[in-house]
Formats: C-alpha cells, sequence, structure tokens
C-alpha cells in the first residue's frame, strides 16, 4: 500500500472537486443519480487495495450528495421529491465508502504487524 500524506490526500479531494464540477455543469437538474451502482454494497472485508480509488468514490459521491440537499431548498416540490429520493442511497453509499476506506487501513496496519482489533474501537463492521 503506497503511503498518504495529508497533502496528498487533499490534492486527490481538490482534483476530484474540480473534475465533478466540470464534468457536471451543464448537466439535466432531472438527472437521477441513483444508480445499481451505488445500491451495491460491498460485502465484509471484499475491499479494494488502492484507498485512492476509494477516496475519489467518496469524493463524488459526497460532492453529489450536497448539490442534491442544496435542492432540497428549493419551492418545487417534484425537485424537492427528487432530490430527497436520491440523498438516502447517496448517503448509504457514502457509509459504505468510509467503512471500505477503514477496512483498507486495518488490513494494511496489520500486515504491517499491528495486532488483530487494536485501534479499531469496536466501529468496524462484524461479520453476522
Amino acid at each position: 500500500m503506497k503511503r498518504w500524506t495529508a497533502a496528498g490526500i487533499t490534492e486527490i479531494i481538490q482534483e476530484q472537486i474540480i473534475s465533478w464540477h466540470n464534468e457536471n455543469q451543464l448537466q439535466n437538474p432531472d438527472r437521477v443519480i441513483v444508480t445499481d451502482e451505488i445500491r451495491k454494497i460491498r460485502p465484509l472485508n471484499d475491499h479494494r487495495d488502492d484507498v485512492a480509488a476509494v477516496i475519489r468514490e467518496l469524493v463524488v459521491t459526497n460532492t453529489e450528495m450536497w448539490h442534491e440537499e442544496d435542492k432540497v431548498r428549493s419551492m418545487q416540490d417534484d425537485v424537492v421529491l427528487k432530490a430527497i429520493r436520491n440523498i438516502n442511497p447517496l448517503n448509504q453509499h457514502r457509509n459504505d465508502l468510509i467503512e471500505e476506506i477503514d477496512e483498507i487501513m486495518i488490513d494494511a496496519a496489520q500486515k504491517r504487524g499491528w495486532p488483530e482489533g487494536e485501534g479499531d474501537h469496536g466501529n468496524r463492521r462484524k461479520p453476522d
């Protein structure tokens, strides 16, 4: 796993936000963001090894969610309803991505000798 610095992660975030705005500035306001890909939840411990890819996806998800939350303030009921329908799955996807980042980091730490379960404070998903 590549070593990341705060500056490196910040750079990924800034680049991804700029890219999202460039790609979506002329988007159709009726666009539905919720896709089957967002609805797909990864099984426990089935995560990517590329934390940068997960961070990029998290930034896109956050940006889309913030824009949908702005639409909730609209005076048009149909716009508000579509936004609300998009926010809930985006929020779940965001939580799943954060858990995936946690799993990547904990697994990487354990590969370097960090004891199992130490430092995760019980926040890691557990098998049923």
